[in-house]
Protein backbone atom coordinates (compact mmCIF):
# COMPACT_ATOMS: atom_id res chain seq x y z
CA UNK A 1 0.00 0.00 0.00
CA UNK A 2 1.51 3.32 -0.89
CA UNK A 3 1.03 6.32 0.77
CA UNK A 4 -0.79 9.31 -0.85
CA UNK A 5 0.98 12.11 -2.38
CA UNK A 6 2.05 14.89 -0.10
CA UNK A 7 1.26 13.01 2.99
CA UNK A 8 4.81 11.30 3.34
CA UNK A 9 6.07 14.56 2.42
CA UNK A 10 4.47 16.39 4.99
CA UNK A 11 5.56 12.86 7.60
CA UNK A 12 9.13 13.29 6.60
CA UNK A 13 9.31 17.12 7.31
CA UNK A 14 7.52 16.85 10.25
CA UNK A 15 9.87 17.82 13.23
CA UNK A 16 10.02 15.03 16.01
CA UNK A 17 10.96 18.04 18.53
CA UNK A 18 8.10 20.04 17.56
CA UNK A 19 6.17 16.34 18.13
CA UNK A 20 7.21 15.87 21.55
CA UNK A 21 7.00 19.53 22.61
CA UNK A 22 3.56 20.20 21.75
CA UNK A 23 2.28 16.53 23.23
CA UNK A 24 4.53 17.34 26.18
CA UNK A 25 2.40 20.53 26.58
CA UNK A 26 -0.63 19.00 26.09
CA UNK A 27 -0.10 16.32 28.81
CA UNK A 28 1.33 18.96 31.56
CA UNK A 29 -1.77 21.27 30.35
CA UNK A 30 -4.31 18.72 30.98
CA UNK A 31 -2.82 17.57 34.12
CA UNK A 32 -3.21 21.52 35.31
CA UNK A 33 -6.36 21.57 34.24
CA UNK A 34 -7.38 18.41 36.04
CA UNK A 35 -5.67 19.34 39.21
CA UNK A 36 -7.75 22.68 39.29
CA UNK A 37 -10.92 20.83 38.55
CA UNK A 38 -9.91 18.11 41.49
CA UNK A 39 -8.65 21.55 43.96
CA UNK A 40 -12.19 23.42 42.69
CA UNK A 41 -14.35 20.04 42.87
CA UNK A 42 -12.92 19.35 46.42
CA UNK A 43 -13.14 23.18 47.72
CA UNK A 44 -17.08 23.10 46.65
CA UNK A 45 -17.37 19.70 48.68
CA UNK A 46 -15.28 21.36 51.59
CA UNK A 47 -18.08 24.12 51.30
CA UNK A 48 -20.77 22.04 51.75
CA UNK A 49 -19.35 19.85 54.64
CA UNK A 50 -18.75 23.56 56.38
CA UNK A 51 -22.51 24.51 55.86
CA UNK A 52 -23.45 21.48 57.26
CA UNK A 53 -21.22 21.34 59.94
CA UNK A 54 -22.11 24.72 60.95
CA UNK A 55 -25.79 23.46 61.07
CA UNK A 56 -25.41 21.19 63.34
CA UNK A 57 -23.46 23.55 65.49
CA UNK A 58 -26.91 25.86 65.57
CA UNK A 59 -28.99 22.94 66.10
CA UNK A 60 -26.84 22.27 69.19
CA UNK A 61 -27.05 25.63 70.42
CA UNK A 62 -30.75 25.50 70.41
CA UNK A 63 -31.07 22.66 72.09
CA UNK A 64 -29.00 24.07 74.71
CA UNK A 65 -31.32 27.16 75.21
CA UNK A 66 -34.36 24.63 75.23
CA UNK A 67 -36.09 25.59 78.93
CA UNK A 68 -36.94 22.69 81.11
CA UNK A 69 -40.50 21.56 81.76
CA UNK A 70 -43.04 19.90 79.80
CA UNK A 71 -42.67 19.29 76.08
CA UNK A 72 -45.82 20.50 74.80
CA UNK A 73 -46.05 23.80 76.22
CA UNK A 74 -45.06 26.91 73.89
CA UNK A 75 -42.16 29.16 74.54
CA UNK A 76 -40.16 31.96 74.45
CA UNK A 77 -36.28 31.80 73.27
CA UNK A 78 -33.91 34.32 74.47
CA UNK A 79 -33.93 37.31 72.54
CA UNK A 80 -29.34 36.51 72.07
CA UNK A 81 -30.87 33.46 70.78
CA UNK A 82 -33.37 34.16 68.62
CA UNK A 83 -31.85 37.35 67.00
CA UNK A 84 -28.82 35.59 65.52
CA UNK A 85 -31.28 33.98 63.29
CA UNK A 86 -33.81 36.95 62.54
CA UNK A 87 -30.81 38.76 61.34
CA UNK A 88 -30.09 36.42 58.71
CA UNK A 89 -32.95 37.92 57.08
CA UNK A 90 -34.99 34.70 56.29
CA UNK A 91 -32.25 32.35 55.45
CA UNK A 92 -31.94 30.60 58.43
CA UNK A 93 -35.04 29.51 60.13
CA UNK A 94 -35.75 27.15 62.88
CA UNK A 95 -38.83 25.41 63.99
CA UNK A 96 -39.29 23.68 67.30
CA UNK A 97 -42.19 21.20 67.67
CA UNK A 98 -43.73 19.09 70.28
CA UNK A 99 -45.33 15.68 70.15
CA UNK A 100 -47.95 15.64 67.35
CA UNK A 101 -46.14 17.62 65.34
CA UNK A 102 -47.64 21.05 67.30
CA UNK A 103 -45.31 24.36 66.97
CA UNK A 104 -43.77 25.49 70.24
CA UNK A 105 -41.57 28.17 68.84
CA UNK A 106 -39.85 29.37 65.84
CA UNK A 107 -37.68 32.63 64.55
CA UNK A 108 -39.98 33.77 61.91
CA UNK A 109 -43.57 33.12 62.31
CA UNK A 110 -44.40 34.37 58.52
CA UNK A 111 -41.59 32.15 57.07
CA UNK A 112 -42.78 29.37 59.41
CA UNK A 113 -46.28 29.42 58.18
CA UNK A 114 -44.33 29.28 54.59
CA UNK A 115 -42.55 26.55 54.85
CA UNK A 116 -44.85 24.20 57.73
CA UNK A 117 -46.64 22.67 54.75
CA UNK A 118 -43.50 21.29 53.08
CA UNK A 119 -42.44 19.77 55.83
CA UNK A 120 -43.00 16.02 55.45
CA UNK A 121 -45.26 14.11 57.15
CA UNK A 122 -43.60 11.97 59.64
CA UNK A 123 -40.23 14.13 59.97
CA UNK A 124 -37.39 11.83 60.92
CA UNK A 125 -34.63 13.02 62.99
CA UNK A 126 -31.65 13.40 60.11
CA UNK A 127 -30.62 15.88 57.18
CA UNK A 128 -33.96 16.88 55.11
CA UNK A 129 -34.70 18.93 52.07
CA UNK A 130 -37.07 21.33 50.94
CA UNK A 131 -38.36 22.08 47.49
CA UNK A 132 -37.83 25.61 46.52
CA UNK A 133 -40.46 28.73 47.23
CA UNK A 134 -40.51 32.09 46.28
CA UNK A 135 -38.53 33.26 48.62
CA UNK A 136 -35.92 29.86 48.45
CA UNK A 137 -36.11 28.98 44.36
CA UNK A 138 -33.02 27.13 44.92
CA UNK A 139 -34.89 25.12 48.32
CA UNK A 140 -33.87 25.19 51.57
CA UNK A 141 -31.54 22.16 53.02
CA UNK A 142 -32.51 21.19 57.10
CA UNK A 143 -31.37 19.05 59.74
CA UNK A 144 -33.88 17.70 62.62
CA UNK A 145 -33.02 16.44 65.90
CA UNK A 146 -35.38 15.09 68.93
CA UNK A 147 -34.64 16.41 72.00
CA UNK A 148 -36.50 16.01 75.30
CA UNK A 149 -39.47 14.89 73.17
CA UNK A 150 -39.29 17.86 71.80
CA UNK A 151 -38.08 18.14 67.75
CA UNK A 152 -35.67 20.85 66.74
CA UNK A 153 -35.71 21.65 63.19
CA UNK A 154 -32.93 24.21 60.87
CA UNK A 155 -33.80 25.13 57.66
CA UNK A 156 -31.47 27.19 55.50
CA UNK A 157 -31.63 28.16 51.93
CA UNK A 158 -29.24 27.24 49.27
CA UNK A 159 -29.17 30.37 47.89
CA UNK A 160 -25.76 31.54 49.71
CA UNK A 161 -23.87 28.41 49.13
CA UNK A 162 -24.73 28.25 45.34
CA UNK A 163 -23.73 31.55 45.48
CA UNK A 164 -20.27 30.68 46.79
CA UNK A 165 -20.31 27.67 44.35
CA UNK A 166 -20.68 30.01 41.52
CA UNK A 167 -18.69 32.40 42.28
CA UNK A 168 -15.37 29.90 42.39
CA UNK A 169 -16.34 28.26 39.44
CA UNK A 170 -16.44 31.76 37.93
CA UNK A 171 -13.02 33.40 39.08
CA UNK A 172 -11.65 29.72 38.18
CA UNK A 173 -13.03 29.85 34.48
CA UNK A 174 -13.13 33.09 33.84
CA UNK A 175 -9.04 34.54 35.99
CA UNK A 176 -7.40 30.85 36.51
CA UNK A 177 -8.05 29.43 32.55
CA UNK A 178 -6.54 32.32 31.21
CA UNK A 179 -3.56 32.48 33.60
CA UNK A 180 -3.07 28.85 31.98
CA UNK A 181 -2.79 30.19 28.10
CA UNK A 182 0.47 32.13 29.19
CA UNK A 183 2.24 28.78 31.76
CA UNK A 184 1.23 26.39 28.53
CA UNK A 185 3.46 29.02 26.35
CA UNK A 186 6.05 28.97 28.74
CA UNK A 187 5.73 25.11 28.90
CA UNK A 188 5.49 24.61 25.71
CA UNK A 189 9.01 26.64 25.31
CA UNK A 190 10.88 25.38 28.20
CA UNK A 191 9.83 21.89 26.28
CA UNK A 192 11.15 22.36 22.96
CA UNK A 193 14.66 23.96 24.09
CA UNK A 194 15.21 20.75 26.40
CA UNK A 195 14.29 18.23 23.67
CA UNK A 196 16.31 20.32 21.30
CA UNK A 197 19.16 20.09 23.71
CA UNK A 198 18.46 16.93 24.44
CA UNK A 199 18.33 15.52 20.89
CA UNK A 200 21.46 17.55 19.57
CA UNK A 201 23.50 14.08 20.28
CA UNK A 202 21.42 12.97 17.03
CA UNK A 203 21.57 15.75 14.86
CA UNK A 204 25.34 15.82 15.67
CA UNK A 205 25.06 11.98 14.28
CA UNK A 206 23.14 12.73 11.73
CA UNK A 207 25.63 14.92 10.36
CA UNK A 208 28.15 12.72 10.29
CA UNK A 209 25.86 10.41 8.82
CA UNK A 210 25.67 12.35 5.71
CA UNK A 211 29.36 13.00 5.42
CA UNK A 212 30.36 9.24 4.96
CA UNK A 213 30.78 8.52 1.65
CA UNK A 214 33.22 7.02 -1.01
CA UNK A 215 35.91 9.54 -0.16
CA UNK A 216 35.63 9.09 3.69
CA UNK A 217 35.02 5.45 4.47
CA UNK A 218 36.10 5.54 7.96
CA UNK A 219 34.34 8.04 9.47
CA UNK A 220 32.04 6.90 12.21
CA UNK A 221 28.88 8.52 13.80
CA UNK A 222 30.10 9.75 17.36
CA UNK A 223 28.36 7.80 20.08
CA UNK A 224 29.14 10.51 22.74
CA UNK A 225 26.59 12.12 24.78
CA UNK A 226 23.67 9.68 23.27
CA UNK A 227 20.74 8.24 25.45
CA UNK A 228 21.22 4.28 26.32
CA UNK A 229 18.49 3.67 24.09
CA UNK A 230 20.31 5.12 20.73
CA UNK A 231 23.56 3.88 21.46
CA UNK A 232 23.17 0.16 20.38
CA UNK A 233 21.55 1.72 16.84
CA UNK A 234 24.75 3.89 16.44
CA UNK A 235 26.68 0.99 17.00
CA UNK A 236 25.54 -1.16 15.07
CA UNK A 237 25.77 1.67 12.14
CA UNK A 238 29.22 2.23 12.88
CA UNK A 239 29.95 -1.78 12.55
CA UNK A 240 28.38 -2.04 9.30
CA UNK A 241 30.32 0.81 7.80
CA UNK A 242 33.73 -0.96 9.22
CA UNK A 243 32.26 -3.64 7.74
CA UNK A 244 31.53 -1.71 4.45
CA UNK A 245 35.14 0.02 4.56
CA UNK A 246 36.75 -3.50 4.73
CA UNK A 247 35.20 -4.78 2.03
CA UNK A 248 35.22 -1.99 -0.49
CA UNK A 249 38.75 -1.53 0.83
CA UNK A 250 39.13 -5.12 -0.74
CA UNK A 251 37.71 -4.38 -4.04
CA UNK A 252 39.91 -1.46 -4.32
CA UNK A 253 42.91 -3.45 -3.79
CA UNK A 254 41.91 -6.21 -5.85
CA UNK A 255 41.27 -4.01 -8.91
CA UNK A 256 44.68 -2.06 -8.03
CA UNK A 257 46.58 -5.58 -7.78
CA UNK A 258 45.26 -6.84 -10.73
CA UNK A 259 45.47 -3.63 -13.36
CA UNK A 260 48.53 -4.04 -12.11
CA UNK A 261 49.36 -7.38 -12.31
CA UNK A 262 48.24 -7.09 -16.13
CA UNK A 263 50.59 -4.46 -16.87
CA UNK A 264 53.74 -6.46 -17.48
CA UNK A 265 52.28 -9.57 -19.41
CA UNK A 266 50.95 -7.12 -21.10
CA UNK A 267 54.06 -5.25 -22.04
CA UNK A 268 55.67 -8.40 -22.90
CA UNK A 269 52.97 -9.63 -25.26
CA UNK A 270 53.19 -6.06 -26.72
CA UNK A 271 57.19 -6.04 -27.43
CA UNK A 272 56.64 -9.72 -28.67
CA UNK A 273 53.92 -8.60 -31.57
CA UNK A 274 55.95 -5.68 -32.55
CA UNK A 275 58.63 -8.45 -33.07
CA UNK A 276 56.41 -10.20 -35.48
CA UNK A 277 55.64 -9.76 -39.23
CA UNK A 278 53.39 -6.79 -40.22
CA UNK A 279 50.38 -9.83 -40.88
CA UNK A 280 46.14 -9.52 -40.52
CA UNK A 281 46.56 -11.57 -37.87
CA UNK A 282 49.12 -9.73 -36.27
CA UNK A 283 47.75 -6.35 -36.38
CA UNK A 284 44.37 -7.75 -34.85
CA UNK A 285 46.30 -8.93 -32.14
CA UNK A 286 48.04 -5.41 -31.50
CA UNK A 287 44.64 -3.80 -31.67
CA UNK A 288 43.49 -6.15 -28.93
CA UNK A 289 46.66 -5.72 -27.37
CA UNK A 290 46.11 -1.82 -27.17
CA UNK A 291 42.80 -1.95 -26.02
CA UNK A 292 43.49 -4.24 -23.26
CA UNK A 293 46.18 -1.79 -22.15
CA UNK A 294 43.98 1.13 -22.54
CA UNK A 295 41.42 -0.66 -19.85
CA UNK A 296 44.06 -1.61 -17.51
CA UNK A 297 45.73 2.07 -17.44
CA UNK A 298 42.20 3.46 -16.95
CA UNK A 299 41.81 0.78 -14.31
CA UNK A 300 44.89 1.87 -12.57
CA UNK A 301 43.96 5.58 -12.76
CA UNK A 302 40.11 4.84 -11.48
CA UNK A 303 42.38 2.91 -8.48
CA UNK A 304 44.38 5.46 -7.29
CA UNK A 305 41.38 7.84 -7.26
CA UNK A 306 39.88 5.74 -5.11
CA UNK A 307 42.06 4.70 -2.64
CA UNK A 308 44.58 8.04 -2.20
CA UNK A 309 43.02 11.21 -0.87
CA UNK A 310 43.01 13.84 -3.11
CA UNK A 311 44.72 17.23 -1.91
CA UNK A 312 42.15 20.07 -2.87
CA UNK A 313 44.06 23.14 -1.31
CA UNK A 314 46.63 23.94 -4.68
CA UNK A 315 45.60 26.51 -6.66
CA UNK A 316 45.10 25.71 -10.04
CA UNK A 317 45.31 27.33 -13.21
CA UNK A 318 42.93 26.02 -15.57
CA UNK A 319 44.58 27.83 -18.62
CA UNK A 320 48.10 25.80 -17.86
CA UNK A 321 46.17 22.63 -17.28
CA UNK A 322 43.90 22.77 -20.93
CA UNK A 323 47.24 24.04 -22.33
CA UNK A 324 49.45 21.24 -21.20
CA UNK A 325 46.58 18.33 -21.82
CA UNK A 326 45.97 19.78 -25.07
CA UNK A 327 49.85 20.13 -25.84
CA UNK A 328 50.31 16.25 -24.65
CA UNK A 329 47.60 14.98 -26.91
CA UNK A 330 48.37 17.19 -29.98
CA UNK A 331 50.23 13.81 -32.08
CA UNK A 332 47.02 11.51 -31.60
CA UNK A 333 45.34 14.91 -33.16
CA UNK A 334 47.43 14.98 -35.55
CA UNK A 335 47.95 11.14 -36.32
CA UNK A 336 43.29 10.98 -36.92
CA UNK A 337 43.51 14.36 -39.13
CA UNK A 338 41.48 16.11 -36.20
CA UNK A 339 42.54 20.13 -35.38
CA UNK A 340 43.17 21.34 -31.36
CA UNK A 341 41.71 24.57 -30.54
CA UNK A 342 41.80 26.35 -26.78
CA UNK A 343 39.38 28.78 -26.44
CA UNK A 344 38.15 31.45 -23.55
CA UNK A 345 39.23 32.90 -20.56
CA UNK A 346 43.02 32.75 -20.07
CA UNK A 347 42.74 33.25 -16.41
CA UNK A 348 40.88 31.34 -14.76
CA UNK A 349 41.83 29.96 -11.45
CA UNK A 350 40.31 27.03 -9.06
CA UNK A 351 41.42 25.32 -5.74
CA UNK A 352 41.73 21.71 -5.77
CA UNK A 353 44.13 19.38 -7.42
CA UNK A 354 46.16 20.06 -10.63
CA UNK A 355 47.15 16.55 -11.27
CA UNK A 356 43.70 15.02 -10.95
CA UNK A 357 41.86 18.03 -13.16
CA UNK A 358 44.80 17.45 -15.97
CA UNK A 359 43.90 13.89 -15.66
CA UNK A 360 40.01 14.79 -16.23
CA UNK A 361 40.79 17.30 -19.06
CA UNK A 362 43.06 14.47 -20.93
CA UNK A 363 40.23 11.89 -20.81
CA UNK A 364 37.89 14.21 -21.86
CA UNK A 365 39.99 15.18 -25.30
CA UNK A 366 41.05 11.63 -25.93
CA UNK A 367 37.08 10.69 -25.32
CA UNK A 368 36.40 13.29 -28.21
CA UNK A 369 39.38 12.58 -30.46
CA UNK A 370 37.70 9.03 -30.69
CA UNK A 371 34.78 10.45 -31.85
CA UNK A 372 35.78 13.25 -34.16
CA UNK A 373 35.86 12.29 -37.75
CA UNK A 374 38.95 13.39 -39.82
CA UNK A 375 39.04 17.14 -40.65
CA UNK A 376 36.37 18.65 -37.95
CA UNK A 377 38.05 20.27 -35.14
CA UNK A 378 37.82 19.61 -30.93
CA UNK A 379 37.98 22.73 -28.92
CA UNK A 380 38.08 22.81 -25.10
CA UNK A 381 36.79 26.19 -23.99
CA UNK A 382 37.46 28.11 -20.78
CA UNK A 383 34.65 29.67 -19.42
CA UNK A 384 33.73 31.62 -16.18
CA UNK A 385 33.35 30.72 -13.64
CA UNK A 386 34.71 27.30 -13.12
CA UNK A 387 33.82 25.80 -16.06
CA UNK A 388 36.18 23.87 -18.80
CA UNK A 389 33.64 22.45 -22.24
CA UNK A 390 35.40 20.11 -24.25
CA UNK A 391 32.82 20.37 -28.03
CA UNK A 392 33.40 17.33 -30.80
CA UNK A 393 31.47 16.90 -34.06
CA UNK A 394 30.84 13.23 -33.71
CA UNK A 395 27.47 11.23 -33.93
CA UNK A 396 26.45 12.52 -30.84
CA UNK A 397 24.40 11.49 -27.64
CA UNK A 398 21.07 9.63 -28.00
CA UNK A 399 18.36 11.13 -26.26
CA UNK A 400 18.28 9.95 -22.44
CA UNK A 401 21.62 8.66 -22.53
CA UNK A 402 23.32 11.17 -20.72
CA UNK A 403 23.54 10.19 -17.57
CA UNK A 404 23.81 6.58 -18.09
CA UNK A 405 27.63 6.89 -19.97
CA UNK A 406 28.74 8.50 -16.63
CA UNK A 407 28.58 5.11 -15.35
CA UNK A 408 31.43 3.17 -15.13
CA UNK A 409 32.12 0.49 -18.37
CA UNK A 410 29.09 2.21 -19.45
CA UNK A 411 29.37 2.79 -23.87
CA UNK A 412 27.24 4.59 -25.99
CA UNK A 413 25.64 2.75 -29.05
CA UNK A 414 28.38 4.50 -31.64
CA UNK A 415 31.49 4.06 -29.37
CA UNK A 416 34.64 3.30 -30.97
CA UNK A 417 36.66 0.16 -31.00
CA UNK A 418 39.26 0.22 -27.99
CA UNK A 419 37.48 1.98 -25.26
CA UNK A 420 37.01 0.75 -21.71
CA UNK A 421 34.07 3.16 -21.06
CA UNK A 422 35.58 4.24 -17.85
CA UNK A 423 37.22 7.42 -19.09
CA UNK A 424 33.86 9.64 -18.29
CA UNK A 425 33.69 7.94 -15.16
CA UNK A 426 36.78 8.91 -13.51
CA UNK A 427 35.79 12.45 -15.03
CA UNK A 428 32.23 12.75 -13.17
CA UNK A 429 34.50 11.28 -10.19
CA UNK A 430 37.16 13.88 -10.14
CA UNK A 431 34.32 17.07 -10.79
CA UNK A 432 32.55 15.72 -7.54
CA UNK A 433 35.90 15.60 -5.65
CA UNK A 434 35.91 19.28 -6.48
CA UNK A 435 32.14 20.24 -6.06
CA UNK A 436 31.13 20.33 -9.31
CA UNK A 437 29.88 17.27 -12.00
CA UNK A 438 29.60 16.48 -15.43
CA UNK A 439 27.08 17.05 -18.30
CA UNK A 440 27.09 15.67 -21.46
CA UNK A 441 25.11 17.27 -24.15
CA UNK A 442 24.61 17.60 -27.41
CA UNK A 443 25.45 19.88 -30.37
CA UNK A 444 23.18 22.30 -32.46
CA UNK A 445 24.77 20.72 -35.90
CA UNK A 446 26.43 17.64 -34.39
CA UNK A 447 28.45 16.17 -32.14
CA UNK A 448 28.65 15.76 -28.12
CA UNK A 449 29.79 18.76 -25.30
CA UNK A 450 31.31 17.66 -21.95
CA UNK A 451 30.73 20.42 -20.00
CA UNK A 452 32.91 19.96 -16.63
CA UNK A 453 31.85 22.66 -13.60
CA UNK A 454 33.89 22.63 -10.96
CA UNK A 455 32.44 23.67 -7.83
CA UNK A 456 29.05 23.99 -8.48
CA UNK A 457 27.66 20.62 -7.47
CA UNK A 458 23.83 19.81 -7.86
CA UNK A 459 22.69 18.94 -4.37
CA UNK A 460 19.73 17.88 -5.64
CA UNK A 461 20.82 14.86 -7.78
CA UNK A 462 18.53 12.51 -9.37
CA UNK A 463 18.72 8.97 -9.38
CA UNK A 464 20.25 8.64 -12.58
CA UNK A 465 23.30 10.50 -11.51
CA UNK A 466 26.29 8.00 -11.53
CA UNK A 467 26.92 6.52 -7.97
CA UNK A 468 30.82 7.86 -8.38
CA UNK A 469 29.93 11.21 -9.02
CA UNK A 470 27.40 11.47 -6.00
Amino acid sequence: MTAAPGRGRRWRTWSLTARLAWRLAAVMLCTILLAAAAVAWRTVATLHDLDDAAMLQQVEFLIRHLPKGAPDQPFELPRDVTDRFRLSDGDTVFLILGPGGRLLSSSDPDETAILSPLLPDPIEPGFLRLPPTPGHPQGLMGFARSAGGRLVILLQGREQADAVVDSLTTEFLGADVWLLLPIGLLMLGVSIVTLRRGLRPLTRASAAAAAIGPGEPGRRLPAEGLPREVTPLVDAVNEALSRLERTIAAQRSFMAQAAHGLRTPLAVLTARLDGMADTPEVRGLRHDSDRMSRLVSQLLRMARLESLPLDLSETVDLHGVAAEAVAGLAPLAIRDGVELALTGETALTVTGNRAALLLAIINLVENALGYAPRGSTVEVELRAPQDIAVCDRGPGIAPGQEARLLRPFERGSDAREGGAGLGLAIVAEIAAAHGGRLRLTAREGGGTEALLSLGTADTTASEDAPPLAR
